[in-house]
């Protein structure tokens, strides 16, 4: 079959007459600030091998970022922010029932958590990269929460959650702060415990319980950066805002590549923009969405818990990566040929695939062969 003439079957988009691909939804922006270097912003999971979603996720970021500077004639690079902040064990007090966490960061350490970003990423981005032409950065949260620019934006954050929580959190106005023990790195999951103690411009003071060690203060200082500063941990709606301030502050566009499912948390985020005076908001780029039998977006966590499959006779390869039976190139070549199927139209693209259907695109373009999209 002439896999050019293989296209995705999807309803008519309200965008459809105004927008012939997505990276256009970056022009307006472009040609009302004049940049000419554009970073494309995108987060890198590692508590477990990669699924499909995740890899489209990132084959979208890197096509992405390709035709925008061929479309733009602009410089490109793609900033990934690894998630070692993420959950790597879990407990619950035995004496107040709340649930605690410590980060993969806390559990594992730096040189661990390198290790699983090369073996998780490692040889696929560098394939994507090459293919593409795109150069990419990994950096870890904490990496990233331990500079001056990311404290100052949390301190400030800090100043206006009286307006943000309801922002954040609207059905409830309780914005999760969960500041680690410093002593063994578990953390309140949904930081029931903490309490803000003081916040100004340059430092903040805020109180804690750890199930082990008792109550203790964690004191945030803008200038106290790298491994000695205290740990920020909030939750993840507020842990974005953050970030996107923090990038906005880079002299180049900055975009924001997320998953489909991220639109509706998206809204709250543009609101809380909203709170900052003279804040602008940054520009977003929504990437397909890879779903399970029951219609559910893969997730890692129901992976695990045995709670999501890929429909019947769909590659072991969907669910976990590292089953891919080929090399890190020919898989890098597979989710390049597919994205560009999906990308080939924004109705194409802005939408969910179950694996069944992708299992059908891939075999109907011939690309499990190598046949060119």
């Amino acid at each position: 079959m002439d896999s050019t003439r293989v296209v995705p079957v999807s309803p008519v988009s309200v965008t459809t007459g105004a927008v012939e691909h997505s990276v256009d939804f970056i022009r307006p922006r472009l040609l009302a600030t004049g940049h000419e270097r554009v970073s494309l912003y995108a987060g890198v999971q590692i508590n477990g091998a990669p699924h499909l979603g995740t890899s489209v996720m990132q084959a979208s970021a890197f096509l992405l970022a390709q035709v925008a500077r061929d479309r733009f004639g602009v410089e490109v690079v793609l900033r990934f922010g690894a998630l070692d902040n993420s959950a790597c064990e879990t407990r619950r007090c035995p004496r107040t029932g709340t649930l605690y966490e410590r980060s993969f960061h806390h559990a594992l350490g730096g040189e661990r958590v390198d290790e699983l970003i090369r073996t998780y990423y490692g040889g696929f981005f560098d394939a994507l990269s090459a293919a593409t032409g795109v150069p990419y950065e990994t950096e870890t949260y904490t990496r990233q929460q331990s500079r001056r620019d990311f404290r100052q934006e949390f301190l400030d954050s800090l100043l206006r959650m009286d307006a943000l929580r309801w922002v954040l959190a609207p059905s409830h106005g309780k914005v999760p702060l969960s500041p680690p023990c410093p002593r063994c790195g578990w953390a309140q999951k949904q930081g029931e415990a903490t309490e803000l103690l003081t916040a100004g411009p340059d430092r903040a003071e805020l109180a804690a319980v750890c199930p082990d060690h008792g109550g203790y203060t964690v004191r945030v200082r803008a200038d106290d950066e790298g491994a000695d500063g205290a740990y920020i941990s909030s939750g993840t709606l507020h842990r974005n805002l953050l970030k996107e301030r923090v990038a906005a502050r880079e002299d180049a566009l900055a975009v924001v590549v997320k998953g489909a499912d991220w639109a509706a948390g998206c809204r709250l985020l543009d609101e809380a923009f909203l709170c900052c005076p003279g804040a602008v908001l940054p520009v977003r780029l929504f990437t397909p969405v890879v779903l399970s039998t029951s219609g559910a977006k893969l997730s890692k966590s129901l992976i695990r818990a045995g709670r999501t499959e890929a429909t019947a006779d769909s590659a072991p390869w969907m669910l976990d990566a590292g089953a891919w039976p080929g090399t890190s190139e020919e898989y890098a070549r597979l989710l390049l040929d597919l994205v560009s199927l999906m990308m080939s139209e924004p109705r194409h693209f802005e939408r969910g695939y179950t694996t069944l259907e992708v299992a059908r695109l891939i075999d109907a373009a011939g690309l499990r062969t190598g046949a060119p999209v």
